[in-house]
């Protein structure tokens, strides 16, 4: 399957005047869960690769500070994270 380019959708969201910030706060965040789902896939199965996976969970991130909202993930307390 081909990796979509996730900074044009995030650009897409993030000037969507019709978009409230919270809204685009879930968007954003539902983009960055799947990013995250494909990571975890990738280091579980050698069938999938993370590619660019990771540059994209970055620009997901500086999106959703641009949006004054903090991303987290259960992942990200625990010892065994992305």
């Amino acid at each position: 399957m081909p990796h979509q380019d996730v900074k044009a959708d995030i650009r897409t969201i993030l000037e969507d005047p019709d978009l409230g910030n919270a809204e685009k706060i879930d968007r954003l965040e539902r983009m960055r869960e799947a990013a995250r789902a494909e990571m975890r896939a990738a280091t579980e199965s050698a069938m999938v690769g993370d590619d660019d996976v990771g540059d994209d969970l970055k620009h997901l991130d500086e999106a959703l500070a641009r949006l004054s909202a903090d991303p987290v993930s259960p992942e990200d307390g625990g010892g065994a994270t992305l």
